[in-house]
């Protein structure tokens, strides 16, 4: 599956979650749970990332991810439009994406399973080369209580223009909601 259809799907999937009637609550209902209280309001996280190459003998990666979006509840859901920076190390070249985001959070209970996207810049070092930066994914965050989380996010990560394709995974660990 080419990287404009598995986006596309990303975006109807959250699509539907965010629009479908019947999975909105009953009036004057409302969630409690430990996931979605620690997904709304403002948040911002930092962790590391490995890359795994999307070609065979390709080269291994990894970096650092911080971003920041603000979790707004809408029905089952929390909506966040967000950013993300983030640096990467591959192959004796540097690659750095900066990008505005969107993540649907459905959270049930104590489990939290996300789909995020974004579109933004991207640079490479050695040659310099920029393009339009791609990011599509989702993960899962299992919240303990209001005081711990600990999760996995996996991307599709890519810079049009260049050869830098490659599925980011990164754990997140989150404390204090």
């Amino acid at each position: 599956m080419n990287r404009h259809l598995r986006f596309a799907c990303m975006s109807v999937l959250a699509f539907v979650i965010v629009h479908e009637p019947g999975l909105a609550l009953a009036d004057g209902e409302h969630d409690d749970s430990p996931a979605m209280s620690a997904n709304k309001g403002f948040k911002i996280g930092i962790g590391p990332t490995i890359l795994f190459p999307m070609r065979d003998g390709g080269p291994f990666g990894g970096g650092l991810n911080i971003d920041g979006r603000y979790g707004i509840q809408a029905g089952p859901t929390v909506l966040a439009p967000g950013a993300m920076l983030a640096g990467y190390f591959i192959s004796a070249r540097l690659i750095g994406l900066a990008m505005p985001t969107f993540r649907v959070t459905v959270p049930a209970g104590p489990l939290a399973p996300f789909v995020v996207g974004g579109v933004g810049f991207g640079g490479i070092s050695n040659p310099n080369e920029t393009g339009l930066a791609l990011l599509g994914g989702g993960g899962l965050m299992i919240h303990f209580g209001s005081i711990c989380a600990i999760g996995v996010e996996v991307t599709y990560e890519t810079i049009t223009g260049t050869e830098f394709k490659s599925i980011a995974v990164g754990p997140a660990i989150s404390f204090g909601g």
